[in-house]
C-alpha cells in the first residue's frame, strides 16, 4: 500500500518527503510561536496570504479555524493543494483576491511575505480590506535592518524590519499593534549565521548563470531540498530534544530583541 504524499506529524506538522518538502528549522521555530499566538482567540474565518506549501493551513484547521489560503506562485499552489490533503478535509487554495468579500475574515495572516513586496504599505492597504471590523492581522517578518545579508538577497527580500517603523507602518493603515515578539533566539540566529557563506556562493553562481532572482523569491517558501537530508536527524530523539530546548529558549527570550524575526499581531480599529 503506497504511503500518502503528505501526512500530519504531531511534532513537525505536515511533512512530505516524497514531494521534497520538509520543515526547515526556522519554519518550525516560527510555527511554534505563531500557533501559540493564534490559539488565544475565538476561532473564525482565517485567510493566509502567501500560504506557500500550505502546511500552516492544516495547523490552523486543527486549531479550529475555517482556513483559506491565497498564493500566486503556480509551483506553490500545486504543492499546497496536495499538502493540505494531510488535514483530511479540503482547504481552498486561491490564486487571487477576486473571490473574497471585503471584511469577511476574522484573522488575516501572512508569514515572511511582506519583505518580498516592494511597496509594503500598498500591500497592507490591500490586505486590511478583507479583515472584519474588530478582526486581526497576524504577520511575521525578518527582524533587524542591520542584519541584512546574502540570505535576504538570495530569497528576494526588499528589506528587513525594525519594530518601531513596522508598528508605524501598520498604524498608518489603522492597525493597532496588540502584541509583538522577537522569535528564534538562539537557534534561528545560528542557522542564519551559518547560512551566509552558502548563500553568498549561490548568489555568485546565480549571477554567473544569469538566473532570475524573482524565481528564487517565488521558491523560497516551498524549496526544501537542502533540508531533506537534515530532516532524518531532526526526526530523531536527539533532534527532537534539541528542538524542544530551542522552543523553550525562544519562548523565554521572546520579549527581547535578540531573535531573528518578528511576529506581530494587530487589530483593525
Amino acid at each position: 500500500m503506497n504511503s500518502p504524499p503528505s501526512e500530519f506529524n504531531p511534532f513537525f506538522g505536515v511533512v512530505a518527503p516524497a514531494l521534497r518538502w520538509v520543515p526547515s528549522l526556522r519554519y518550525l521555530l516560527r510555527r511554534k510561536r505563531i500557533l501559540e499566538v493564534a490559539a488565544r482567540f475565538p476561532k473564525g474565518r482565517l485567510l493566509e496570504i502567501g500560504c506557500g506549501s500550505g502546511a500552516l493551513l492544516v495547523d490552523f484547521e486543527r486549531l479550529g479555524y475555517d482556513a483559506t489560503g491565497l498564493e500566486t506562485s503556480v509551483q506553490a499552489i500545486d504543492l499546497a493543494r496536495i499538502m493540505t490533503q494531510a488535514g483530511g478535509a479540503p482547504i481552498a487554495i486561491c490564486d487571487s483576491f477576486s473571490g473574497f468579500e471585503p471584511a469577511s475574515f476574522d484573522l488575516v495572516c501572512s508569514f515572511d511575505v511582506l519583505e518580498h513586496i516592494e511597496n509594503d504599505e500598498e500591500a497592507l492597504c490591500s490586505w486590511k480590506k478583507y479583515i472584519k471590523e474588530g478582526g486581526r492581522l497576524l504577520i511575521s517578518v525578518p527582524a533587524h535592518s542591520s542584519r541584512w545579508n546574502s540570505g535576504d538577497i538570495w530569497a528576494g527580500h526588499y528589506r528587513r524590519y525594525d519594530l518601531e517603523p513596522l508598528s508605524e507602518l501598520l498604524g498608518r493603515q489603522g492597525l493597532v499593534v496588540e502584541y509583538a515578539e522577537c522569535y528564534g533566539f538562539p537557534l534561528a540566529n545560528l542557522t542564519e549565521l551559518l547560512g551566509k557563506r552558502g548563500y553568498s556562493r549561490q548568489l555568485k553562481q546565480a549571477r554567473n548563470s544569469g538566473a532570475d532572482m524573482a524565481e528564487a523569491s517565488a521558491a523560497s517558501g516551498v524549496d526544501r531540498k537542502r533540508y531533506l537530508r537534515l530532516f532524518k536527524y531532526m526526526d530523531s530523539f536527539p533532534g527532537r530534544s534539541v528542538l524542544r530546548m530551542a522552543y523553550w529558549l525562544q519562548r523565554v527570550f521572546r520579549r527581547t530583541r535578540l531573535g531573528s524575526g518578528y511576529i506581530v499581531l494587530a487589530s483593525l480599529r
